[in-house]
């Protein structure tokens, strides 16, 4: 009787000591949070991806009742900010505005990439995506896709597109369109946007896929013509070009998408915090106004869609991302 009253009284201590273990994370994430929140960009400050990380922290802060400071770690390809985040505790204080280049593209421009997105991240919420248009040169006369497939077709890397630099996600928006639509043509990189777009006006390239903000000035002044908007469906400035899957083209609904991640392993409780939180960046006026000026789309869902949609696209684009070489290596 002894016996097992001893075992009784080590299984109820256990069970005791657990409890007081667990009793301070507990607390922890019920008094969440109770210091300042960092969010960790990727970009310098001032461009589209700051201004949206910025809003973001201004309302969800306000939601949390608590501070939300902006740090801009570029350089890298977001490596610089990753390995930022990476490196704190897995708390919930230290987040990352992580978007399709952090999260998909460089597990094919960098090799070896110093972190694995899918394991070493948790998502909390998605933001934003960013729509891309594709735009020939009005001498080409293309004046829809199916008039660049067909030429294209007929004349197999007779066709300069033009990108933002090697692994852009200008260059890889054309090399998937390509891999769709069994087509060829010949990749010309520039150190940024605005001169692909100046290139592609000037008749050096005929094709580019830069993002509709960039865009849409040239396309009204019609020195480029736009032939297919790689978004969810048509955009109101552009209501005559057709969405890519209007036309059977899948997989661009999203391309250039942004939302907030953090270190794995962080506390569901303090996840669904944050998550709560980003509704209040989604529901305000304000930042839906802020968002249209910008040629930005707002997408709202669950914490689990951004790991889900990084799994998505990883699985989507890599086989053509893996054929590009776009490491150099």
């Amino acid at each position: 009787m002894k016996k097992y009253l001893c075992v009784a009284k080590l299984m109820a201590s256990a069970w005791t000591l657990g409890v007081m273990a667990q009793a301070p994370a507990l607390a922890q994430e019920a008094n969440y949070p109770n210091r300042p929140i960092r969010l960790v960009v990727s970009q310098q400050a001032g461009g589209s991806s700051d201004t949206v990380a910025r809003l973001w922290a201004e309302h969800a802060g306000k939601a949390l009742n608590a501070s939300v400071v902006v740090e801009n770690k570029p350089g890298a390809g977001g490596i610089i900010a990753v390995q930022q985040v990476l490196a704190q505790p897995a708390d919930g204080y230290t987040l990352m505005f992580g978007g399709v280049s952090q999260m998909v593209l460089n597990k094919f421009v960098y090799k070896p990439l110093p972190y694995d997105a899918e394991k070493d991240f948790t998502g909390v919420g998605m933001l934003t995506t960013v729509p891309f248009v594709l735009v020939a040169n009005p001498e080409t006369g293309f004046k829809s896709l199916d008039d660049l497939v067909k030429y294209a077709k007929a004349h197999p890397d007779k066709l300069n597109f033009a990108s933002a630099g090697l692994g852009n996600s200008t260059q890889l928006a054309v090399e998937l369109l390509q891999k769709k639509l069994g087509i060829s043509m010949v990749h010309v990189p520039f150190k940024g946007e605005p001169d692909g777009v100046m290139a592609t006006m000037g008749g050096q390239t005929q094709v580019m896929a830069p993002v509709v903000g960039t865009a849409l000035p040239h396309i009204k002044s019609g020195k480029v013509v736009p032939l297919v908007v790689l978004a969810p469906k048509r955009l109101a400035e552009l209501p005559d070009v057709p969405a890519a899957n209007e036309l059977g083209v899948k997989d661009f609904d999203y391309m250039g998408w942004s939302g907030i991640v953090t270190k794995a392993g962080t506390p569901v409780a303090i996840i669904n915090k944050l998550n709560e939180a980003t509704k209040a960046f989604h529901n305000s006026p304000v930042v839906q106004e802020k968002l249209k000026t910008m040629m930005v789309i707002p997408m709202a869902g669950p914490a689990s869609q951004v790991m889900e949609v990084t799994k998505r696209d990883t699985a989507v684009w890599g086989p053509t991302l893996n054929t590009l070489n776009l490491s150099g290596k």
